[in-house]
């Protein structure tokens, strides 16, 4: 299988733009529409889409979400629709595109094969290998690896669902990215701290962002700081 047919991970960071906020509300709607319909195609096409995470607490941008791909050709019919309907004229945004590695330690396929509630935290995390890693003998690499790995089968224990590793050298000057769902910010914070102590950043220098599920999220601004948030409505 070339990397073309092989399972892609899309990740967005994105802010929006100042149009955002002066745009009249019948064209932020009309955007939206046409937005969301993009989004149906996408998943038609066979796209696993979680989440819209509010990262503005934890990052430089304020939303970002996760996409797992059949392939290439599908995430870009998918980003072509979005940017005919609109979707980048309110705001600036990261893409991150990955080709799924055959990592078994890194990925939970029962997640992927079941549509279930999401829960409430999401974590992304892109690293590349400091020289560090490239001095290391052998032996040392493989003990820190396998004290990492026991992290993650603690992280699965206590509820983290990780949805694969991926190479994204070819798209960033980052080496490799993670997505996991976490039921809620404590449990992260332990795992962290576990990555920590197990020599996970010995190797490498990462980049983390924390999201909460915002499950009432609207394009168009006005909809958004509604204080009627959740409830479709016009204004």
């Amino acid at each position: 299988m070339n990397d073309s047919q092989q399972p892609v991970g899309f990740v967005a960071l994105w802010h929006n733009k100042p149009s955002e906020y002066y745009a009249p509300p019948d064209e932020e709607r009309e955007t939206g529409a046409r937005i969301e319909q993009a989004f149906a195609n996408g998943r038609a096409r066979g796209i696993r889409m979680f989440g819209r995470y509010d990262c503005r607490w934890s990052s430089a941008e304020q939303y970002f979400t996760f996409w797992l791909c059949p392939n290439l050709e599908a995430l870009e019919a998918t980003i072509d629709d979005l940017e005919r309907a609109g979707d980048f004229k309110f705001a600036d945004s990261e893409h991150i595109i990955g080709i799924r590695m055959d990592d078994p330690g890194m990925i939970d396929e029962a997640v992927l094969a079941t549509v279930e509630t999401e829960p409430h935290v999401g974590f992304f995390a892109i690293w590349r290998r400091k020289d560090s890693y490239y001095r290391a003998n052998p032996e040392t690499w493989t003990t820190l690896d396998r004290a990492v790995h026991d992290v993650f089968d603690i992280a699965r224990a206590r509820g983290v669902r990780m949805l694969g590793r991926y190479d994204c050298r070819w798209s960033t000057d980052w080496e490799y990215f993670t997505f996991w769902l976490v039921p809620d910010l404590e449990r992260l914070e332990g795992i962290i701290d576990k990555l920590e102590r197990a020599g996970d950043f010995f190797f490498a220098d990462s980049r983390h962002v924390i999201g909460i599920l915002d499950p009432h999220f609207r394009f168009a601004t006005h909809r958004q700081i509604s204080d009627k948030k959740g409830q479709q409505h016009d204004e």
